[in-house]
């Protein structure tokens, strides 16, 4: 029985090793598994399409940021005007009320932004890189 199993191993050895050096030295065609090598293909075209979704929400984050602290710095600017002016104290106040509330909801929105961020990030450069490492290693083991 052992013999048997020696037997079995040193054929399929024999076998890979034969195929192996075959590829390598342009004899053979090497043997993959189409549907796996589709796959594997759609999935490094999926990574390329959220790297440019990152791309694009950091450049809208960096906008975003700027936008916010612009209302800030209106907000600040207005109320400063409205003390300063008391026949439009009305008006700048209501344009500062404005500017600030804009400020505060842009803060938030910035938040949600910043979490889709890392999370895209995440995706992108921890779970979709682990797998086509696992990929390049299956590619090497076989």
């Amino acid at each position: 029985e052992k013999f048997d199993i020696v037997k079995k191993w040193g054929i399929n050895t024999y076998k890979c090793t034969k195929q192996l050096l075959s590829e390598r030295f342009g004899r053979g065609s090497r043997t993959v598994d189409l549907e796996l090598e589709t796959q594997i293909e759609l999935l490094r075209e999926t990574k390329r399409k959220y790297e440019s979704v990152l791309h694009l929400a950091r450049a809208l984050t960096a906008h975003l940021y700027s936008l916010v602290q612009t209302q800030h710095a209106l907000g600040d600017a207005f109320a400063d005007l409205s003390q300063k002016s008391p026949e439009l104290q009305e008006e700048f106040g209501y344009n500062a009320e404005t500017q600030k509330l804009l400020c505060k909801n842009g803060e938030t929105l910035l938040g949600a932004v910043n979490f889709f961020v890392s999370s895209i990030n995440t995706l992108v450069n921890k779970t979709m890189e682990d797998t086509l490492m696992t990929v390049k290693q299956y590619e090497t083991a076989r």
